[in-house]
């Protein structure tokens, strides 16, 4: 009977074995094995039977067998340990099951044998609701924000003096908070490599001391096995160099996110300057990428510098507006690349993306204000129109190229120096183009 009731709690509940073979499986794992391995799956490997995230499994079982203390995981930090899938109550809509976990070292009463007791807990709903509450913070904020563009929109003068002030307050705070950032991250980064160094003089003197046991005697031997044995040395020797690697890489980004932020937000000056347009379009990739996942951000840069006069505020905006847009559009599942095309006379900025593509029918009012094809909530439609704006004003033009499902190319020409307005030319508008 206490057997039948594990058997339908609707929680996961595996048992594995020190070799990391699976002693127990409840129907809650049974359900979701393939129909030919359900009658079979006793003594298989862990790491077979869940292949997806095996290395990670693994390596908690381990710890749990070795340290015999519980170890713990949550969505929030791994959410899909398992290759499940979760079925919506009232729509019956599939999605992948977020899940926490939760691994408990038990012992076999009669046998003494040492096992490891796996929990898993389905916490889709809970996930999404978190999730879906986050969205909804993220479109209040959005609809605040075209509340207060549309309020600036209604006296121009006015909302520019306010924006370019609050533009360089802005600035100034986020330079100031990735200046204090930065002090901790050069004493932890100095702290990471002063122990990177320690660990290997210390992992190199216990591997000295192994390599030498066998000219001790029987009693200061035996001493020492009980040593690294009760010390769990073999783990230590694997992780330690592991963990060290990955912090000082993590490390290493937050510390280029935060210095790109510092550059991409300070401005030393207002009004027309000089602006290295690849040093704008490298901090933008940094950004992005940050934000938004692709499987390749790439770019291409003729020269490490290309300079023109213009004001870096608008152009940074115009660049950012049309980069989150190629983001957006690849949504984590094809590339976007940046070409920079250093000229006599002027610069050109080329935004390729893999992503949806714009249909041809929308194509001629992609720089309207307020056009916008995203779901309410999630585009007000002033990104292109701003763009349109701020290279109109230094002169510019901007072309869009698109194929829908095949992807779209942005194409922005800057002149180097400021110039008086060029003569407006006839609009070439075809199926897959449009410039203005």
């Amino acid at each position: 009977m206490f057997e039948q009731l594990v058997g339908k709690l609707p929680v996961g509940i595996g048992v594995v074995d020190e070799s990391f073979n699976v002693v127990y499986l409840n129907d809650f794992f049974l359900d979701r094995l393939p129909h030919k391995m359900r009658d079979c799956y006793k003594d298989t490997p862990v790491v077979e039977l869940f292949q997806g995230q095996g290395k990670f499994l693994k390596r908690r079982l381990k710890s749990v067998f070795v340290l015999q203390h519980p170890s713990f995981s949550y969505w929030e930090q791994r959410p899909h340990i398992f290759p499940f899938k979760s079925s919506r109550p009232i729509t019956g809509e599939e999605t992948q099951m977020y899940q926490n976990m939760e691994i408990l070292p038990i012992k076999d009463k009669k046998t003494g044998q040492r096992l490891a007791c796996i929990f898993l807990q389905n916490v889709t709903a809970q996930a999404s609701y978190f999730r879906a509450q986050q969205k909804l913070s993220e479109a209040l904020k959005k609809e605040h924000e075209a509340q207060r563009k549309l309020i600036r929109k209604l006296d121009t003068a006015q909302s520019q003096l306010i924006q370019a002030e609050k533009m360089a307050s802005t600035g100034q705070l986020a330079a100031g908070i990735a200046h204090e950032i930065n002090n901790p991250i050069g004493f932890v980064n100095a702290n990471l490599n002063t122990l990177d160094q320690y660990a290997s003089h210390l992992l190199a003197i216990c591997d000295g001391v192994k390599g030498q046991i066998e000219l001790f005697n029987d009693e200061l031997k035996e001493q020492i096995d009980a040593l690294f044995e009760s010390n769990h040395y073999d783990l230590l020797k694997d992780d330690i160099t592991e963990l060290i690697a990955e912090s000082t890489e993590g490390l290493t980004r937050v510390k280029d996110i935060v210095e790109n932020l510092k550059n991409f937000s300070l401005e030393t000056a207002e009004g027309m300057q000089t602006v290295d347009i690849c040093a704008i379009c490298n901090q933008l990739i940094t950004l992005i990428s940050a934000q938004y996942s692709a499987p390749q951000y790439k770019i291409d840069c003729e020269k490490e510098k290309v300079e023109v006069m213009g004001n870096p505020g608008p152009l940074k905006q115009a660049l950012m507006n049309v980069m989150i847009n190629a983001a957006q559009a690849v949504d984590g599942k094809g590339f976007i690349k940046l070409t920079v095309i250093d000229a006599a006379q002027s610069v050109t900025i080329k935004i390729l993306d893999s992503g949806c593509g714009i249909p041809a029918k929308h194509l001629k009012r992609i720089f309207e204000p307020f056009f916008t094809t995203k779901p309410e909530g999630q585009g007000q439609g002033l990104g292109l129109s701003v763009a349109y704006t701020a290279i109109e004003q230094h002169h510019g033009k901007i072309s869009v190229s698109s194929k829908e499902a095949k992807g779209t190319v942005v194409e922005i020409t800057i002149p180097k120096a400021p110039a008086a307005p060029a003569p407006s030319s006839e609009e070439n508008e075809t199926e897959d183009s449009q410039t203005v």
